[in-house]
């Protein structure tokens, strides 16, 4: 009899130190949670793909932790799986993961070994990192989006006595959201023969900062004056937020434009 309970108790044992390699080596895939909050602006989804048998969440601002009793490696590949899912983006040499679905970005996703269990964890931000960043790095180089550089914008502001020229420069696109994209436009008006206008230009196009320039190239040119030569693409100086053209085709209207 009680070489019969040693055998029972061998057994039960063997199992369990089975179940706890399988535990530990097996993948059992992951669930996606989702974590909902009302924003003012309406409300944001956080979704992310948590390992199978994980417990006690928590969050902690933008951090997001679980416990697991499972493996490392199996726990870091599941969590590889989820992110496969997502678009990886790039910058400040590093990759993020974008739910496009959901509008956040993943920055980290790790798993950390603690003897008896693991912690799981994610690190997020609302919307796409990358572009975020990137139009904060462009607002500081153009002191602001979405603003109208100008030569002469403002007709109180120059002698109107005499033909003055103006220049306006409009970055981000005409849509809610912000592009890549601008719009030129030029004319001189003549003031001594009853305030004619001549246009000069007005272009569309798409630019990007390099260097401390932007280099702004057309699209489309929707007016042109046959007495200059539009190049396609035009590069500007940038310093303080001033747009200075670099190669001033307008030279016969104004020796500098400068767009402030």
């Amino acid at each position: 009899m009680k070489k019969k309970k040693i055998v029972i108790l061998v057994v039960l044992l063997l199992i369990l130190i089975l179940l706890i390699v399988l535990l530990k080596t097996v993948s059992l895939g992951y669930e996606v949670e989702y974590t909902i909050y009302d924003e003012e602006t309406g409300s944001q989804t956080v979704a992310l793909g948590v390992p199978k048998l994980s417990f006690f969440k928590k969050e902690n601002g933008n951090h997001y932790s679980y416990k697991s009793i499972r493996g490392q490696k199996v726990l870091e590949q599941e969590m590889e799986s989820f992110l496969d899912t997502l678009e990886e983006i790039s910058c400040n040499d590093h990759t993020y993961y974008y739910d496009q679905e959901n509008d956040f970005t993943i920055l980290k996703a790790t798993v950390v070994n603690h003897f008896l269990y693991h912690t799981i964890s994610y690190e997020v931000r609302y919307g796409n990192y990358c572009s975020n960043q990137n139009l904060s790095e462009i607002s500081s180089i153009l002191g602001g989006l979405k603003r109208y550089h100008t030569l002469n914008g403002d007709p109180s502001a120059v002698d109107q006595t005499h033909p003055y020229f103006v220049v306006t420069f409009l970055d981000g696109g005409d849509g809610d959201t912000y592009e890549m994209k601008a719009e030129l436009h030029a004319y001189y008006v003549d003031l001594t023969k009853e305030g004619e206008r001549k246009e000069l230009e007005r272009s569309k196009g798409t630019f990007e900062i390099e260097d401390g320039e932007l280099i702004f190239t057309r699209d489309e040119i929707l007016e042109k004056s046959d007495d200059i030569t539009i190049p396609e693409v035009s590069i500007f100086s940038v310093k303080d937020g001033e747009l200075t053209l670099i190669d001033n085709y307008f030279r016969e209207y104004e020796e500098n434009v400068v767009l402030k």
